[in-house]
This record gives C-alpha cells, sequence and structure tokens, in this order.
C-alpha cells in the first residue's frame, strides 16, 4: 500500500519527447497505453518515459509507500497545523483523494524549505533515526523470543500450527510477546524524504492525496 500525490495544475520544465507519443499511438489510443496488449520492453520503455517526465517536472508526481508517508505528513501536520485544517491532516492519512490547494501547497514548501535551511529538520532526522534504531533493536529480540517459542510448540505438537492456532501456553506466550511490538521500528524518516516533498509542493499547483 502506498500514497500517490498528483499535481493538480504542475509546472512543466521539460514535456514528453516524440518519441513518447509515438509509443502512444503505436501501442494506445494517443493518450493512454494499452496495458492488455503491449508487450513487456514496450511497458518498459513507457515507464522509462514517465521516470524522466517526473525527474524533471517534480510537481507532477510524488510517491510514498505507508510506511515513509505516515511520519512525513505527522511532521508536516506538526509544522503546518496553522494553516492545514483538521479535514487536510486527515485528509492525508487516507487514499480518498483529498485535494491540498495550490496556496497550500506553496505553504507547505515555504515552511519545509525553512525548517531544511535552518537544520532543523536534519536536526530531526538524527532523533527519529536513533528512535527507530532502538524500536528495531527491540523488535529483533522480541522476534527471537517469539521464533523460539515457536520452535518449542513446532517440536511438541507439529510444524503445521500457526501462531493462532498454538495450544496454551504457548499461545499466550507468543501473543504476549507480539503485542510489545515497537511500531516507531517500521515509520522511518529521511531529511532527503522531506525536501523532495517540498519540492513535489512547490510546483504541483496543488495536490490530490490518493
Amino acid at each position: 500500500m502506498g500514497f500517490d500525490l498528483y499535481g493538480i495544475k504542475p509546472t512543466v520544465n521539460k514535456d514528453y519527447p516524440k518519441e513518447y507519443y509515438n509509443l502512444l499511438k503505436k501501442h494506445g489510443n494517443g493518450t493512454e497505453l494499452n496495458w492488455n496488449d503491449a508487450p513487456d520492453d514496450i511497458r518498459n520503455k513507457y515507464f522509462e518515459f514517465q521516470d524522466k517526465y517526473q525527474e524533471n517536472n517534480p510537481g507532477s508526481y510524488f510517491r510514498n509507500n505507508v510506511w515513509w508517508w505516515r511520519p512525513l505528513w505527522n511532521y508536516v501536520c506538526e509544522q503546518c497545523q496553522d494553516f492545514l485544517t483538521v479535514e487536510d491532516m486527515a485528509g492525508g492519512g487516507s487514499n480518498d483523494g483529498h485535494r491540498i490547494s495550490k496556496s497550500k501547497a506553496l505553504m507547505i514548501s515555504r515552511r519545509l524549505s525553512k525548517l531544511i535551511g535552518e537544520g532543523l529538520v536534519a536536526e530531526y532526522d538524527r532523533k527519529m533515526t536513533l528512535m527507530t534504531a532502538k524500536a528495531q533493536a527491540s523488535n529483533q529480540e522480541l522476534q527471537e523470543q517469539m521464533d523460539e517459542i515457536t520452535k518449542k510448540c513446532h517440536k511438541e505438537h507439529g510444524k503445521d500450527l500457526v501462531p493462532a492456532n498454538y495450544p496454551e501456553p504457548y499461545y499466550s506466550e507468543w501473543k504476549t510477546l507480539q503485542s510489545q511490538h515497537d511500531w516507531d521500528g517500521d515509520y522511518p524518516f529521511n531529511a532527503e524524504n522531506v525536501e523532495d516533498f517540498a519540492r513535489f509542493c512547490e510546483s504541483s499547483g496543488g495536490f490530490d492525496i490518493c
């Protein structure tokens, strides 16, 4: 699962090359590729054109998987709560197509750029990296203990059992450890991701969160 952000009216620094439009005419309807009939090499070429276009026009598209997006958006909400509404903040947590206006997108970009320039994003990155590493180490220890319970249970009751069907006391022991999982270890934060998002916001013309 991921979050796809589409610029509403992105700044176009460089259009697709002529070859891209020829590809769509030959293997599509002129505007879209025919995915059912297009061979793999044509699909790969299509994605190469898309990647290059997005590189040249950072306001056209931005994507994070769920693990990267949530800490990024949480940071944006924390830093921009003076102009983002409750609906905006909640909308960033779903794939329902919530729209952030051009004016707010520019305000987000300026706020993040200011924080980047002041070194505060890098400072927050270091703090979050330490927290994530600590959580991951703790989760690794828990996993090793859970694996040990699994080995004992399988030795006594057979290897076909999954944790939900472990007999007692193995089920309760395994479940207790699982409940101690620290989710901070699964949601990384990175200053470079903030920088990319700031560039996207600046040139997006507003964006939809899908």
